[in-house]
């Protein structure tokens, strides 16, 4: 065999073998022909001629790149770093190869200008509480422009906003004012609806006797459990006093009598009938203190 044709098989069989591409399942390569576009290659095992042919490799994954530590300035002029993180995906191979240069890095910059479009119209209250709100306005304008380049945006997050160490200070200070707020609040609150219950026990207590002595005795109860003494004044006892006013009632409707005020200017008369009323009087004045006392005096 003549070493010059051995010679040059030799060297057909390296050029094609150096022709041969694997295309994976993820990708999609497209074929160019003298710098000419000529087709699609599908995913599996292809031949191409170097010199003539080149193959670019497009990923049809979705991506996740980080834009981190972006510097922006809200609408109330405070200055916060914002951590985004970027997903998107290519549906157009042929858009994303001839449309432009490099698209990740053209996918990224888009993101970082609108970004800050964005928060620049955007308070900071805002921007704390509505996450999600702001970040979907980020990648609905971003896709406005990526879909010309055969890109798709899956999803915009906000990661991080960084304050200022002073606004931290004012924002830590709003809240604990604010949960001062709620909590006198509440309280006045439970301090009403107390005072309503008490109010209530009060009157259905001096309606019924009984239950006020019952009440009496609870509380002398509850105090001999600990250790502290307590002294009550059993000389009259509830029932005792109620007696009393009722039996001076009782004297004041059988023996009225007339009798004069000593008072020169009014000149007028009152019966002892009225005598025995400041009596009654007297007696309630001291079943109530009575009532007070039931609950002791600690010494």
């Amino acid at each position: 065999m003549d070493p010059l044709l051995l010679v040059l098989g030799f060297l057909l069989l390296a050029y094609l073998l150096a022709g041969i591409r694997q295309i994976n399942q993820w990708e999609v390569a497209l074929r160019f022909t003298l710098g000419k576009l000529s087709g699609r290659v599908e995913p599996g095992v292809t031949l191409f001629l170097p010199g003539f042919q080149s193959l670019r490799k497009i990923d049809t994954r979705t991506k996740n790149r980080d834009l981190l530590r972006q510097m922006v300035i809200t609408r109330d002029n405070v200055t916060t770093m914002v951590d985004t993180v970027l997903y998107y995906r290519v549906v157009d191979p042929e858009k994303a190869t001839l449309a432009v240069e490099n698209y990740e890095a053209a996918v990224k910059d888009r993101a970082k200008v609108v970004l800050r479009d964005v928060v620049g119209e955007t308070r900071l209250d805002e921007l704390l509480a509505h996450r999600e709100e702001v970040a979907a306005k980020v990648r609905a304008q971003v896709e406005t422009t990526v879909s010309q380049w055969g890109l798709h945006v899956e999803l915009i997050g906000l990661q991080d906003v960084q304050l200022p160490p002073q606004m931290q200070e004012v924002l830590a200070k709003v809240a604990i004012a604010e949960r001062d707020r709620k909590y006198v609040v509440i309280k006045s609150e439970a301090d009403v609806e107390s005072a309503k219950n008490f109010a209530e026990a009060a009157t259905i207590l001096s309606k019924s006797p009984g239950a006020m002595e019952l009440r009496r005795f609870e509380a002398l109860a509850n105090l001999s459990q600990g250790n502290t003494k307590v002294i009550f004044d059993l000389a009259k006892p509830y029932d005792d006093v109620r007696h009393t006013a009722a039996a001076m009632a009782e004297a004041a409707t059988t023996e009225p009598q007339r009798v004069r005020v000593d008072n020169p200017g009014a000149g007028a008369l009152r019966t002892a009938s009225q005598h025995e009323a400041e009596a009654i009087a007297e007696a309630e004045a001291e079943l109530q203190a009575r009532k007070f006392m039931a609950s002791g005096r600690k010494i």
